[in-house]
């Protein structure tokens, strides 16, 4: 069961890197303009929303590559993190601009499904 759950896991992070690049992108190109309606509040160029959007895609990456190299306790802990992050964009861009961004709720379960898994491996299940 364990080298399933190091393959899951090794899986996780391969999707997390390039959910990382993809969000980086699309954010720069709301940014710059050129991609209107993909990310909310990016248009607007609201400092918070893309501080945590970069935030989110800077750990998404962190997160990846611990879960690529197998790097269980790094993974848990940058899942955790990544989650909390997610939510947090998520929360915020709900109540300031009344928006929902899938991008964001894709991080949460991501970093959830990262935690789940890097406590699985830890505990030898």
């Amino acid at each position: 069961m364990k080298n399933t759950n190091t393959t899951a896991l090794k899986f996780t992070g391969i999707i997390m890197i390039v959910f990382a690049i993809v969000y980086a992108i699309v954010g720069t190109l709301a940014l710059m303009g050129t991609v209107n309606g993909a990310l909310p509040g990016h248009e607007s160029q609201e400092t918070l929303v893309v501080v945590l959007a970069y935030a989110v895609a800077l750990f998404a990456l962190i997160c990846g590559v611990a879960c690529v190299k197998g790097n269980t306790g790094l993974a848990k802990i940058c899942g955790a993190i990544f989650a909390v992050v997610g939510l947090i964009s998520l929360i915020y861009l709900q109540v300031v601009q009344s928006a929902f961004s899938i991008a964001d709720c894709l991080a949460v379960c991501f970093g959830v499904s990262i935690f789940y898994i890097s406590s699985k491996i830890e505990k030898g299940e």
